[in-house]
């Protein structure tokens, strides 16, 4: 049947439903594996759509070059790069797009770690690997509920996949419509009023003494910048069920405190990623490449006055620009290693965006995927995002592992979906809570340059984490 699908694609089938992702998540949520991209906001997925999808007929995990595929066949565990295991799962599920169908219609969703990048460059393992998550883990879904921004209600696309069948897409499709338009399906027990208490690992001091380290590299002529960063944790006991189920009110609640236009809710059976991210790494649509990295930041004002200020301040920062200026070249030369030459193009550098907590400096950069290149290929060579990183980037990753005493796990990854149409929309995981183990942690990092002040980078960095801290209810014990 693999042949089959390589051959000619699948033709989706699509029904109109009367509820959206976001209302329609309750009565999924009990399913394996739920998953929503929610981005009804301006810049969003896919521009402004939002996704649901649940039941993955394929889970792949990979730490290192260890790859785990789950599915209908059973489990499987080899030795292989797991990219290339993704590329190729990814041609053997064709689908055909056709006019009116959304980017996503079905395809691999999940995350992929910072962690990945050691497969990519070479860099020291100086870092424990205490990561409660592996370094990848996507699940390949055959259906979406999908939502268009300021569109009342929903509409399925259904693959029929593995399958491929015109048959088991009908059947999948009539399945899902009963399920999504029934009734029931409410929130279980609010676990957003649990209060949860969030302490830095590294605290200020040693913060601040990574910053100077930092610095000392820079004066050297090591680096131009980097970013660093700190973890976040907080003793968070799962619900009945897991966290994959039992985290929706959380995420429920920091959606309407601190709506983005990435967000992203993975679960993951015991586990459960949420993310409030503002940044897209990589979107791929009609073989254009668009990536907007985010650099300058400051908080939000008090007052309309103060806002007004903060956001002058900002854009008139010198320091501020010259940071995210040196990230669009780093970008500029990341897609140019899988772009036609000549194509790649900076249509905005350091334009103004507000969001709920905070103002940041936001630029475009652009560019079209050269012929035989596709999503893998494009993220692997822009992997990790140079935003979360610095320039140099790979000096930058080895002083980051350096001088971050944990590896980042999912933090500074990447979130979001490779279509079966071969289009692609991914955030850069940050504003990212994990929660697995007995613990939900976050991680907050700034750029770090010459002249960065160290007790100012410190405060930039709690002041990141309290949008997504204070989104959920919870409290930031800073030290």
């Amino acid at each position: 049947m693999s042949g089959v699908l390589e051959a000619q694609g699948v033709v989706p089938l699509v029904r109109r439903v009367a509820v959206s992702p976001v209302e329609a998540m309750p009565r999924v949520i009990g399913l394996r594996r739920p998953v929503l991209l929610d981005g009804g906001m301006p810049g969003g997925w896919d521009e402004g759509r939002s996704y649901l999808s649940a039941e993955p007929f394929l889970v792949l995990r990979s730490r290192g070059r260890r790859v785990e595929l789950e599915g209908p066949c059973g489990d499987r565990v080899e030795e292989a790069d797991p990219f290339e295991v993704l590329s190729e799962l990814l041609s053997r599920y064709r689908v055909r797009w056709r006019p009116g169908l959304p980017p996503l219609v079905g395809g691999a969703i999940g995350y992929f770690g910072y962690d990945l990048g050691r497969l990519l460059e070479r860099l020291p393992d100086l870092n424990p690997d205490g990561a409660p998550l592996p370094e990848m883990e996507v699940g390949f879904y055959d259906w979406v509920l999908v939502a268009e921004r300021g569109s009342e209600g929903g509409y399925i696309v259904s693959t029929g996949l593995p399958v491929g069948t015109e048959e088991a897409a009908r059947a999948r499709l009539e399945e899902l419509a009963k399920l999504l338009e029934g009734t029931g399906g409410e929130d279980r027990t609010n676990v957003a009023d649990a209060h949860l208490r969030f302490r830095s690992d590294t605290g200020r001091e040693a913060y601040v003494a990574a910053v100077e380290r930092a610095r000392e590299y820079i004066r050297a002529g090591d680096i131009f910048q980097v970013n660093l960063s700190h973890r976040l944790r907080a003793e968070a006991s799962a619900p009945e069920g897991g966290w994959g189920s039992g985290a929706w009110p959380l995420y429920r609640r920091l959606r309407e405190l601190s709506p983005v236009p990435h967000g992203a809710y993975l679960g993951l059976g015991e586990s459960a990623v949420l993310s409030a991210s503002p940044e897209r790494f990589l979107r791929l649509a009609g073989g254009r490449v668009q990536t907007r990295p985010i650099k300058g930041t400051r908080t939000r004002g008090r007052t309309p006055e103060e806002d007004r200020e903060m956001a002058r301040l900002l854009a008139g920062s010198v320091k501020d620009r010259a940071e995210n200026v040196m990230i669009v070249d780093l970008l500029r030369n990341d897609i140019g290693k899988v772009c036609r030459t000549g194509s790649v193009r900076v249509p905005e550098l350091c334009g103004l965006e507000g969001y709920a907590s905070v103002w940041h400096l936001v630029s475009t950069v652009t560019g079209e995927l050269a012929p035989g290149k596709g999503p893998v290929e494009l993220l692997a060579a822009c992997f990790p995002g140079g935003s979360v990183t610095g320039a140099p980037k790979i000096r930058a990753m080895e002083i980051i592992e350096e001088l971050e005493p944990v590896r980042r796990g999912v933090y500074c990854g990447a979130i979001g979906y490779m279509s079966f149409s071969g289009e692609m929309d991914t955030s850069i995981a940050i504003r990212t809570l994990v929660l697995a183990g007995g613990e939900a942690h976050l991680q907050a990092g700034g750029a770090v340059v010459a002249d960065s002040d160290p007790q100012a980078e410190y405060e930039e960095t709690l002041a990141k984490a309290r949008a997504v801290i204070e989104g959920l209810g919870a409290r930031l014990e800073a030290w």
